[in-house]
């Protein structure tokens, strides 16, 4: 098969189109033959060595396809069905190939009503943003709340999650005039409820978020940002909030939460919740992957009824090195609103 192969860390002339051999199907596994391929800013991160690991390896999380073989024991899927997959976890290889090989638990069924294309977009924002939204906030329909990044992947869809749950209002921010258009338009946000955030201070973030809400703090808070984001959340949650992060940050970031007189979190008796998408896939045993796989189809269910839509993507074209370059560019540059897609033939 074709792959897109790092050889080493570093560059985006570090990946190259190679011949590299097709997997075959284990126990409980099926093999997806590659219709369609989202990214995502984990991709350019690992691209760079941020994280390590064996080289030559194939990057890509996100997939969209049929199943084209499946392994022992596999009951749940047949040739020739349509799916769609995480690839957070044990694989043959990611996405960046024209077939992988992956355990059923990270594979869900495709949306009927959505193109390999628009479908590809969503499993690593939609289980990100629904385990933020629902498993970690567990959001009612009595709370406000704020979601920092809203016009982003992760965000359309906490969003989109947040208005299914009956939450209002739903606040959230926007740095550009593009940003604001397709929150209003696309998301249905009013504007009186969206943060220009650029060239203010955290305290003056904060009186504009309260005045935003009628004076009030938030239930919950989601930070798809990170950094100044971050500390926004944390100052502006209600007594018994939530905040729930999916941004690392470096060892001198500086966010007291540990003070009980100076956290804005301990004196309002909140929690803080790290929400890492592939920590049971990475770090977890068989036994903790069902997750995956059972809330990918609820997803699909949401979706096939209209409560939800997949993020507005960007077709790059076919699969080539220069499309998945030009991806990994756009992506570092941080120029994208939605998803960036590529179709494999």
């Amino acid at each position: 098969m074709k792959a897109i192969v790092l050889n080493a860390f570093g560059g985006v002339d570090n990946l190259q189109l190679l011949d590299w051999p097709k997997p075959e199907p284990k126990q409980n596994e099926v093999r997806i033959q590659i219709k369609a391929i989202s990214f995502n800013p984990v991709d350019y991160k690992m691209r760079q060595g941020r994280f390590g690991g064996n080289l030559p390896m194939i990057l890509g999380r996100d997939l969209s396809g049929t199943v084209d073989a499946i392994g022992e024991e596999v009951t749940d899927f047949s040739v020739g069905d349509e799916v769609y997959a995480y690839l957070g976890g044990p694989r043959s290889n990611g996405s960046y190939a024209e077939y992988v090989c992956v355990p059923t638990d990270f594979v869900g069924r495709k949306p009927l009503n959505l193109s390999f294309a628009q479908t590809a977009a969503i499993p690593l924002v939609g289980l990100t943003a629904y385990q933020s939204v629902v498993d970690k906030a567990r959001i009612q329909a009595y709370e406000s709340v704020f979601i920092a990044g809203g016009s982003g992947g992760v965000g359309t869809m906490a969003i989109q999650l947040a208005h299914y749950l009956g939450v209002k209002p739903i606040l959230t921010t926007a740095g550009s005039d593009q940003s604001v258009q397709y929150l209003t338009q696309e998301l249905g946000i009013s504007p009186a409820h969206i943060l220009r955030y650029r060239g203010l201070s955290l305290d003056q973030l904060k009186a504009k978020v309260l005045e935003m809400n009628r004076g009030k703090f938030v239930g919950a808070a989601f930070d798809f940002v990170g950094g100044l984001m971050k500390q926004l959340c944390c100052e502006i949650i209600d007594y018994d909030g939530r905040v729930v992060s999916i941004v690392e940050e470096p060892e001198d970031f500086h966010l007291n939460i540990w003070n009980g007189r100076k956290s804005p979190l301990f004196i309002k008796s909140a929690t803080f919740h790290f929400e890492l998408l592939s920590a049971r896939a990475m770090f977890g045993g068989p036994e903790t992957w069902k997750i995956y796989r059972r809330e990918l189809n609820t997803l699909t269910e949401l979706i096939e009824m209209g409560y939800i839509k997949p993020p507005a993507i960007t077709h790059l074209g076919e699969f080539s090195i220069e499309s998945v370059r030009r991806a990994h560019t756009l992506l570092e540059e941080g120029h994208v609103q939605g998803k960036l897609v590529l179709s494999v033939s």
